[in-house]
């Protein structure tokens, strides 16, 4: 099977906005790899969102069919074994804190620090330091991370009442307070606060 026979046959295999890498083929010259990748993306059947990185999608009459931020850097977390969390004002809207939508979406990342353009976002991979992936649940981790792009002092009385919904159905299936100890002290002081209001 020739090269081109072998990537055609990774093309048709690969679901519908899913990501491909060049180094997918690392058997292979890259040079000649990144050839076929132009050729493709040429042809309208994958979209560059960055060096090496492509995307199998569908293009319809408005353009091509993205998948979300979450989803590609999710995928760029498995292909580099790293780990990955929202931040910023992404994280925010994750858990109902702010209607902003960002035009830049921010994660954290245990691998490499690089920027792809989907569609009109942009996604923004940061190193993030180990104490950022120590949490048990990625889901506190996160809200942890929201919470510091508020700022000490600026959760507004929506918000923390926002906070007090989500813990309320959250800590009934999930232990958190190990988790909690893991964050900043004025954070574990505002959500230990909603969490004894909870359970009065």
């Amino acid at each position: 099977m020739t090269i081109k026979q072998e990537f055609e046959k990774k093309y048709k295999r690969t679901k519908n906005k899913s990501l491909i890498f060049a180094y997918d083929f690392p058997q292979y010259d890259q040079d000649y790899i990144s050839d076929l990748l132009s050729s493709y993306t040429k042809e309208g059947k994958l979209v560059r969102l960055a060096n090496g990185i492509y995307l199998k999608t569908t293009i319809t009459r408005f353009g091509p069919v993205f998948p979300s931020p979450t989803e590609v850097a999710e995928a760029v977390a498995r292909r580099d074994h790293a780990q990955v969390l929202m931040s910023g004002l992404a994280a925010e809207n994750r858990f109902g804190l702010s209607t902003q939508v960002p035009m830049k979406v921010v994660f954290l990342t245990s691998g490499s620090a690089r920027k792809l353009t989907v569609g009109n976002t942009t996604i923004e991979f940061k190193r993030g330091v180990p104490k950022n992936f120590a949490f048990k649940d990625k889901t506190m981790a996160t809200l942890c991370l929201a919470l510091k792009s508020i700022g000490n002092g600026h959760v507004t009385n929506e918000q923390r009442k926002v906070l007090k919904d989500f813990l309320s159905d959250y800590i009934r299936e999930h232990e958190i307070s190990g988790d909690i100890l893991l964050m900043p002290k004025w954070i574990q002081k505002l959500l230990n606060g909603i969490i004894m209001e909870e359970t009065l």
